[in-house]
């Protein structure tokens, strides 16, 4: 087995960069050239990891050092891993460790964030948006800094934290955003806001966008119909929460990379309009990116502009175009296997 230092010289030898997260790291995919530092989390103790860019199920530290390098040479990877040869693979059971029950917070505790508004209300966000979603300004402890935003289940409880820079966004020791808390169980801001379930009771529909930023500007512009998948994923909580809506539309809003080599965000579109397929028909589900990289970049001009788009990708047929996008993102294997099956569901 081996120890807590051995991996991380190993990780760093082969060019990670490590933000540590106490019992875990997260790192960029240095194996796919990617500059996402929260993509992989990767465990101090045992290396077990996982690919949360591409949904990957746990797998032992071997295999990241096997893909890593591009070879399923035993004795090379042996080099990084400290394993004998024979006993290469002794830990690819291993699964991920185990955790407790899902921690929740007393709500008391929003009595100490500060009512400063002032980044936000500069971003042209109305304080009234920010008091609706209970947000304020943390001075202390492992949010200290940062706007936070309370995180509600549904029984009114505090499972978790989700908080902005207000210092040094970027910068390799201070992530933009931090959470605290599972967000693969959040469904944010369901249980937070009533305007959110009402709107999408009205509308019946619901805007999915990746960041709480993008929610902000969607609901400073009307659109209180909106859901945080905080990342590229939709998880099964907030898929599930979906099926119990009546809705005629779901909407995948991610951000638009369109500048960048890869537009990661319309790709992310893809891989989940394929991961809703099953739960919900294909013409239901529809993909409409924001004309700026992001929601907060567009202004009124550019949100009159986005949703006379949003009004035409729901009234016309976007299944050809999917379908051909999602064959592409096959051919070129950016697809699991899971996913890859369901292209055929798109008629």
């Amino acid at each position: 087995m081996m120890d807590t230092e051995r991996i991380k010289e190993a990780l760093l030898s082969l060019g990670f960069k490590l933000s540590d997260r106490g019992s875990y790291w997260q790192t960029n995919a240095v194996f796919r050239n990617g500059n996402n530092s929260t993509a992989i989390q990767i465990y101090k103790d045992k290396g077990i990891w996982k690919d949360y860019v591409e949904d990957t199920p746990w797998s032992p530290f071997s295999r990241l050092i096997e893909i890593t390098l591009g070879t399923n040479d035993k004795n090379e990877i042996a080099k990084y891993t400290g394993e004998s040869k024979d006993d290469f693979y002794e830990n690819k059971k291993e699964s991920a460790p185990k955790l407790d029950i899902e921690e929740t917070y007393d709500e008391s505790m929003l009595d100490r964030l500060l009512p400063h508004y002032k980044y936000y209300n500069n971003k042209d966000i109305s304080t009234t948006n920010l008091k609706a979603l209970k947000g304020g300004l943390a001075s202390s402890g492992q949010l200290n800094k940062r706007f936070i935003f309370p995180i509600y289940n549904e029984n009114g409880q505090i499972h978790g934290f989700s908080g902005r820079d207000m210092v040094n966004s970027g910068s390799d020791n201070r992530p933009k955003w931090k959470h605290i808390g599972r967000k693969k169980n959040w469904v944010y801001p369901l249980y937070t806001d009533s305007k959110t379930l009402k709107s999408i009771e009205e509308k019946e529909s619901v805007i999915i966008v990746e960041s709480i930023g993008d929610l902000l500007s969607l609901r400073e512009n009307g659109h209180y119909n909106s859901l945080v998948s905080f990342g590229l994923d939709i998880s099964s909580k907030l898929a599930t929460s979906l099926v119990s809506m009546t809705l005629k539309n779901i909407i995948i809003a991610f951000n638009n990379d369109e500048k960048s080599k890869e537009n990661r965000g319309a790709e992310a579109c893809f891989k989940n309009f394929l991961k809703l397929l099953g739960i919900f028909s294909p013409s239901r589900i529809k993909i409409c990116l924001p004309l700026k990289n992001d929601f907060g970049d567009m202004n009124k001009e550019e949100f009159s502009k986005w949703e006379a788009k949003l009004e035409n990708c729901i009234n016309s047929d976007q299944l050809p175009k999917i379908k051909d996008a999602c064959e592409k993102l096959r051919d070129s294997r950016k697809i699991k296997a899971s996913l890859i099956k369901k292209i055929k569901l798109i008629k």
